[in-house]
């Protein structure tokens, strides 16, 4: 839920290349098709702790904050500040090397809990999206355990192109640059989220397939399975967190 984009969409802009980059059918342009993806079911717990302070936590993105507006460390090397404006309403911003990456805009209707997320662009525009949450147990207000059960999320364009004969340099609209080869190395993040303690490390894993796994502080922190069809006009993700793996996701896109 509420964590960097990687967790949220959790990651969720990565591909495939076959043995030879040049012939790779899998590069070129992908855009998210919201109709033929599952993004629902990844659990998030909001709860009090014993030094005060409150917790956050999901998959394994776990991190203490106070509803006073400042900002505090996340596990990815962002800060996140949460305020209280309403006993039913709450603000909470992302930011990294001292520029709004992500705000979230939490609202509480009893056991629904409505996520309004806003990914920060380069040149000054935002990507929205909006999330639903059913509440598992606990209470009251935003405290407890939510399940995700609906996400509203804009048809986005993955670009890939070969990066020398053995990798891939991946671009997506949110500003996410990663320059990466297929030999097991841990690359960070470009772009938006460079200066993160992201990494990504690239696997093939058959001639239209390859697993990226995603490290946060050194950490695997989150699996992505992508394969390209046959036809070679639509790429799956089958994704899970590493401390959630019943957790899945499965994100699909169409060639442009």
């Amino acid at each position: 839920m509420i964590r960097s984009l990687c967790a949220l969409f959790c990651a969720t802009v990565f591909a495939v290349v076959a043995l030879c980059a040049a012939d790779a059918a899998y590069l070129g342009k992908w855009k998210f098709n919201p109709s033929k993806s599952v993004l629902t079911g990844d659990t998030a717990t909001i709860e009090n702790t014993s030094d005060g302070m409150m917790q956050f936590k999901s998959q394994g993105f776990d991190y203490k904050f106070r509803l006073d507006g400042k900002e505090y460390p996340a596990p990815d090397g962002t800060t996140t500040a949460w305020k209280a404006v309403s006993t039913d309403r709450w603000e909470v911003t992302f930011r990294l090397n001292g520029k709004i990456v992500v705000t979230y805009l939490l609202t509480n209707q009893g056991n629904t809990m409505r996520v309004k997320i806003s990914q920060k662009k380069p040149d000054g525009g935002s990507i929205d999206s909006d999330a639903t949450y059913a509440r598992v147990s606990g209470g009251p207000g935003f405290l407890g355990k939510w399940r995700g059960t609906e996400v509203k999320q804009p048809a986005t364009v993955l670009e890939l192109a070969a990066n020398g004969t053995d990798g891939l340099t991946l671009k997506d609209e949110s500003g996410i640059l990663v320059n990466a080869k297929f030999d097991g190395k841990d690359y960070p993040g470009g772009g938006r989220i460079a200066g993160s303690k992201y990494t990504y490390s690239f696997k093939k894993t058959g001639d239209r397939s390859i697993e990226i796994t995603t490290k946060l502080d050194g950490k695997p922190y989150y699996v992505d399975a992508y394969t390209v069809s046959a036809d070679g006009k639509t790429l799956t993700d089958n994704g899970f967190a590493v401390n959630a793996k019943d957790e899945k996701i499965t994100v699909v896109y169409d060639r442009q």
